[in-house]
């Protein structure tokens, strides 16, 4: 049997993702183990067949097609499965050592528990420190037992100031950072800006640059770019900013602003700031273009980024032009 027939990975895929939906962790394993005992490889598994469904998944909650609950149920029961099979795998004794993490304020930890599982199977000594890990926390865990590298995810670019934290401080530690994921932006654009020494644009990728890089974290530290004082005041400001958002955007609707509502302004703030930190209106931009088509198909007001426009002229006018600007500019 060709273990790589596309029609039989659609096949298991398919089965995979009702599995996930369904939060059936037994069954996507035993699922995803007949996969690699016919011979497909370990790395077609976790990245094409597991993750391939988790991007489907996400793209149909995008979509309004499905709930947050589901979309949240399947990566979780993916996330159980991706640690069962890396279990699978002993540590090595003598081989190099990768630390992987998720950028602080980042909740979405399946990537970078791909990479570890997967730069464990290729013979790294892996550990994993799951989503949101806070800098200072990240480097204290370095000191106390340095490893090789440091490979760090960001999954959204709203998340950028959390994983520029995490590079200076594995930097302090001395330990260089491979960075990956879509918050760091087309072909990488801003892994650079946030220091870190290499940008891999895949998890298949990584074994590859950590086995033939040649790191300099103090080189890279130079081209680094640190929150300025806009950025900064707009951080300091944060809960006002929010308040005064959600107080205009109420007096437009006449009605009480939610969860969802809140964590979306939110999110926008930090596509301000993380904007801000690189100088690239273009990040802005495309995470209002993603975020309003989003919330069109959710049945979300659309006017959260206006509101924000609003809040934040008095402090940062050049950061509220950018959104003014609103998600045509993409």
């Amino acid at each position: 049997m060709d273990s790589l027939n596309p029609s039989r990975l659609t096949e298991s895929q398919l089965g995979i993702a009702a599995a996930a939906l369904s939060g059936d962790s037994g069954l996507l394993y035993r699922l995803a183990a007949d996969l690699l005992d016919g011979g497909t490889p370990f790395d077609v598994v976790l990245f094409d067949v597991l993750l391939g469904s988790e991007v489907s998944i996400g793209l149909r909650w995008q979509a309004g097609d499905y709930l947050v609950s589901e979309e949240h149920a399947a990566t979780a029961t993916l996330e159980t499965v991706i640690s069962l099979l890396a279990g699978s795998f002993d540590q090595p004794d003598d081989g190099p050592s990768v630390v992987v993490a998720a950028a602080e304020g980042d909740s979405h930890s399946l990537p970078a528990r791909a990479v570890a599982a997967y730069l464990l199977s290729t013979g790294y000594r892996t550990v994993f420190l799951g989503a949101n890990v806070l800098a200072h926390d990240l480097r204290d865990f370095l000191i106390s037992d340095p490893p090789d590298a440091v490979a760090v995810s960001c999954a959204m670019s709203t998340h950028l100031l959390g994983a520029r934290a995490a590079i200076r401080e594995s930097h302090d530690a001395g330990v260089p950072v491979l960075v990956g994921g879509r918050g760091f932006g087309a072909d990488g654009a801003w892994a650079a800006p946030v220091g870190a020494d290499a940008w891999a644009p895949s998890g298949r990728n990584a074994f590859d640059i950590l086995s033939g890089w040649n790191p300099d974290p103090s080189a890279a530290e130079a081209l680094a770019r640190d929150p300025g004082e806009v950025v900064l005041t707009v951080l300091d400001h944060r809960h006002s900013v929010l308040a005064t958002a959600e107080e205009w955007l109420a007096g437009l609707s006449g009605a009480s602003i939610g969860s969802r509502v809140r964590s979306e302004m939110e999110l926008i703030l930090d596509a301000v700031a993380s904007a801000g930190l690189v100088d690239d209106r273009t990040l802005l931009d495309e995470f209002l273009a993603w975020q309003h088509e989003t919330l069109t198909d959710h049945g979300v007001d659309t006017r959260l980024a206006e509101a924000v426009a609003v809040a934040l002229a008095p402090i940062a006018p050049g950061l509220a032009a950018w959104i003014e600007a609103g998600p045509t500019a993409v």
